[in-house]
């Protein structure tokens, strides 16, 4: 994230206590939102995982920064891409929308996957440092020698976008709308820190999760009553 280790670690602060009380709530009324629900608490347990970055760095201390730094790329670049659709999928009603939703699940394990583990086997592939105010992961992708970067991130934003886009549940979609916002305003604002400013976005935004399902739970008990 931006700024500091201080700001990252306010906003992990304020994702887990969101997320919790999202999960709770959720586990009562709407379970089928759960995997939905638990996005404000991943992130923020990926902001603390940014925090300890700022901190290793600030520091010199390599080994922090880069366990800190696999911790952060982990969710980054896999968690998100299969744990969003298939979280869509559980709450999508439509069986076609549904099963496109499965699909980009399955496509985001495979292209995560494919990301993130030449990280794990050679440490050459990942650094970070911080540029202007904000942390850069300056990263090597196994597909950086047949296609350009910006591609990759297409084929990411659309599997993790496309579902939220689709869905016929008006509050994820949304949420989806305001997710293409920070991803464009991220790319055109911050590219040269855009996996660090993209994630701080979206996590400020999973802050709406918070309303989102504090309206379900009051729907639910409604229609009981």
């Amino acid at each position: 994230m931006c700024f500091s280790a201080e700001a990252s670690f306010t906003a992990s602060a304020l994702l887990i206590a969101t997320g919790l009380y999202c999960l709770k709530t959720a586990s009562t009324t709407t379970r089928m939102y759960l995997p939905f629900a638990g996005i404000p608490l991943v992130f923020g347990i990926q902001q603390a995982l940014e925090g300890l970055v700022w901190i290793g760095i600030n520091s010199d201390s390599k080994n922090l920064v880069q366990l800190s730094s696999l911790g952060f790329l982990f969710f980054s670049h896999c968690f998100w891409l299969f744990w969003i659709p298939l979280s869509v999928s559980l709450i999508e009603q439509d069986r076609s929308i549904k099963n496109v939703c499965r699909l980009a699940a399955v496509m985001g394990v495979i292209f995560g996957t494919l990301l993130y583990i030449p990280f794990l086997i050679n440490e050459q592939w990942f650094s970070a440092a911080i540029r202007y105010g904000s942390i850069d992961y300056q990263t090597i992708l196994v597909f950086d020698a047949f296609m350009p970067r910006n591609m990759s991130r297409l084929i990411y934003a659309c599997i993790t976008l496309i579902p939220f886009l689709i869905t016929k549940t008006a509050e994820l979609k949304v949420f989806g709308g305001l997710s293409v916002c920070s991803l464009l305003f991220s790319y055109i604002v911050f590219e040269y820190a855009f996996v660090s400013v993209w994630c701080f976005w979206a996590a400020l935004l999973s802050l709406y999760i918070g309303y989102i399902i504090y309206c379900l739970s009051k729907r639910e008990m409604k229609s009981v009553l």
